[in-house]
């Protein structure tokens, strides 16, 4: 991708903001003038003097001509697409988008359980009706990870009516899919095959990666760069290729559900990690994943901690693990992995991407250095001086109910219905009228709609008694769930 091509966007801008001195349009603080002193004080008056709309002469995000047009177009020849949106609206909004495009009103979708929550709204917003897919009940590591092809290709065989199949890889823990074989199910039914690569956008600029989504065969794929590239929180990709999706009616959907306002700053904040990718991404990622490597060997010579590695390959429903990121087991301490987060963040300053009860995940990206790595290994090593021997086996695995729970009324039509706070206690026998989902794993227990077992209470007051973060629940504090009826 040529370099001057590249910096139109950024240059885009300031051309935008040398022309529209006389501006009598939105943004109302006409580039920081009005901005509140607090404001300028927090952000610097930088940032609203970048923040321009398509009145003052930006290019619309909505009806690209110019600039952004051109960004959208090289995005797309950089990550293997046919075309690419930028999103305003994070890697939600493209969820969304992706299911609204595929599958209407009644239409079945095969879905992986453990999708981030914009999945399910997603399903709420188009009326799919979804048939789940399990993760893999691993006892290995102890968790909900990974997908089986072999489940997909009986999904599809026992239901006919699926018209489109969604699934997310990697997971928060770093952790890919068989997704090459899920991509040939898909193909050989004609399906359109959606892949949530939030996690992964950063596959695409280093061999030793996991092979991308698209080069996988996914027909749309969903990428959140400010996860690991440097773009600004919030700013998003969604790309589609072949003729499985109408590329209009992704273009519809996002119209519809992203800001008539975009913004600006996250825009150019796009092309910028973009260009910056394009030009020393893979010099950038080789020094990331040799620190973390650094990382994953300091771990293995501590008998305390384990460090997971490439052997996970040969776990089922997993293909690998995102070399950059650093998944340390604390299970042969006595610690959780949330006593053991809260331990480095109060002693260290050190905090995880995510803990569960046995697990902390660290990202390291292009922006670590040796100094920033060396800080965490030593802070590793105190935290396995600090922890002593486990007390007992309290595994992950069995305190989650086997199977899905019964689906009495349909996502859309339970959203809709009123709902009323009951206690946990008293819930079971009842339809949920919200969805509650541990993070982690950030798989839902319950979707609205779903019969509420003695089961699910059980594990909900466990998770939430270990120290879980459950989210959706009425009042906040994990005692009472909003019941239909």
């Amino acid at each position: 991708m040529p370099t001057d091509r590249d910096l139109t966007l950024t240059r885009h801008l300031r051309e935008t903001q040398v022309a529209d001195r006389g501006s009598f349009h939105m943004p109302g603080h006409k580039a920081g003038q009005g901005a509140p002193a607090a404001g300028i004080e927090a952000l610097g008056r930088t940032v609203y003097e970048a923040d321009v709309s398509e009145l003052g002469g930006f290019d619309y995000l909505h009806g690209a001509r110019t600039a952004l047009a051109d960004a959208q177009a090289m995005t797309a020849e950089l990550m293997g697409a046919q075309r690419s949106w930028f999103l305003v609206g994070g890697a939600t909004v493209g969820n969304i988008a992706a299911i609204c495009a595929t599958v209407g009103d009644g239409e079945q979708l095969l879905v992986a359980r453990g999708s981030h929550r914009s999945v399910y709204a997603g399903i709420w917003v188009s009326g799919a009706v979804p048939l789940y897919l399990a993760p893999v009940r691993n006892a290995p590591l102890d968790g909900l990870f990974g997908i089986d092809p072999d489940d997909v290709g009986a999904a599809l065989a026992a239901n006919p009516g699926i018209r489109a199949i969604h699934v997310t890889t990697p997971s928060m823990f770093g952790l890919t899919i068989p997704l090459a074989e899920i991509a040939q199910i898909a193909a050989e039914h004609d399906l359109p095959l959606i892949v949530d690569e939030a996690h992964g956008t950063h596959f695409a600029f280093h061999p030793s990666m996991p092979p991308t989504a698209l080069s996988c065969g996914a027909d749309i794929v969903v990428h959140s760069p400010h996860k690991a590239l440097g773009s600004l929180t919030q700013s998003a990709l969604i790309h589609s290729q072949g003729d499985r999706v109408d590329p209009h009616r992704l273009d519809r959907a996002l119209q519809m559900l992203q800001s008539s306002s975009p913004s600006a700053p996250l825009l150019v904040s796009l092309a910028a990690s973009l260009e910056e990718m394009s030009r020393r991404g893979e010099q950038l990622w080789a020094r990331a994943i040799t620190l973390a490597t650094q990382a994953r060997e300091a771990v293995d010579a501590d008998r305390a901690l384990v460090a997971y590695g490439a052997e996970l390959a040969e776990t089922p429903g997993i293909a690998g693990l995102d070399p950059a990121k650093l998944v340390i087991d604390v299970g042969r301490t006595e610690l959780t992995g949330f006593a053991a987060d809260r331990w480095l963040i109060a002693h260290r300053g050190i905090r995880a991407e995510t803990a569960d009860q046995r697990r902390l995940v660290f990202s390291v990206t292009m922006a670590d250095t040796a100094g920033s790595v060396g800080m965490l290994i030593d802070g590793l090593h105190a935290l396995s001086q600090h922890a002593g021997p486990p007390a007992g086996d309290t595994p992950v695995v069995s305190s989650w109910p086997a199977g899905h729970p019964v689906m009495a009324l349909a996502p859309r039509a339970a959203a809709e219905a009123a709902a009323v706070p009951v206690a946990l206690a008293d819930a079971a026998g009842r339809i949920a009228g919200e969805m509650v989902v541990p993070y982690p794993p950030g798989i839902p227990l319950l979707v609205p709609g779903e019969v509420v077992s003695t089961e699910i209470v059980t594990a909900i007051s466990d998770l939430r008694d270990g120290g879980c973060r459950i989210v959706g629940m009425a009042g906040g504090d994990g005692t009472e769930l909003r019941c239909i009826g």
